[in-house]
């Protein structure tokens, strides 16, 4: 009788051991995103995770049911990554990942592209000092978004209003400048948006349009004077005419 030697018992367990493996193993997919929200113009990107996958079978992206890129490997473990640049509205949508043949489907991930716009009440200011200056701004989205203003720059400016609404009063010829309605929203990148409103100072007398009226009433008022007059001098000369 033939004994097997102790390295052909070991190659045996391991040939056993191996089919078991394989036969147990069941193909899935993991999304590795949870955030669904992406700003208008912003660049994302999606990761699926393949387990326990065969060469033959192939790896594809969807969206909405339509297939989008595919791909295989020769490894039983690979990433499927999609990368969309600056997205768009038609980006909304339903991703997944799936095999071919359809042996495992990932989880759905919905994506929607949102975008926010600031309107201001005024975007060109003019005012006497000693006045108030109050501007305000909402914010147009889907989401809930964050404002305050900065006098200067989002980015760098200094900041004169935590809320939506900017009150300087009495205003002085130092509050001149430009100030920004600054926003964003809660995406997967924060959306930043601003809208920007130039404020002018004047220390005394009169704003220009305000002196532009008060130019031509004055020579409007003097015109009527030399009418009167000239009106006047002609009624004297007909009155000693006719005497």
């Amino acid at each position: 009788m033939r004994v097997c030697s102790c390295d052909s018992l070991q190659c045996l367990l391991w040939s056993v051991l191996l089919v078991q493996t394989s036969d147990s193993c069941s193909t899935t997919i993991t999304m590795l995103r949870d955030e669904r929200y992406v700003g208008l113009g912003q660049n994302f990107s999606l990761t699926c995770e393949f387990v326990c996958i065969r060469p033959s079978i192939r790896l594809q992206w969807y969206k909405d049911n339509q297939s989008l890129s595919s791909t295989s490997s020769s490894q039983p473990t690979y990433t499927l990554t999609l990368h969309v640049v600056g997205a768009r509205q038609n980006h909304s949508g339903i991703y997944y990942c799936q095999t071919q043949p359809p042996i495992a489907t990932g989880n759905n991930m919905v994506i929607e592209v949102v975008d926010l716009a600031l309107r201001v009440s005024r975007s060109l200011v003019e005012l006497l000092e000693g006045e108030a200056l109050e501007l305000n701004c909402t914010a147009v989205s889907p989401l809930n978004a964050t404002l305050f203003w900065v006098r200067g720059d989002c980015a760098d400016g200094h900041n004169v209003s935590s809320r939506e609404t900017l009150l300087i009063f009495p205003v002085s010829v130092q509050d001149s400048g430009n100030y920004h309605c600054c926003g964003s929203i809660p995406t997967f990148t924060p959306l930043h948006r601003a809208s920007r409103v130039q404020v002018t100072v004047h220390d005394s007398g009169f704003l220009p349009h305000q002196l532009l009226l008060y130019l031509t009433s004055k020579a409007l008022f003097a015109a009527a004077v030399i009418l009167l007059v000239l009106c006047r001098g002609r009624c004297r000369a007909v009155k000693s005419s006719i005497a």
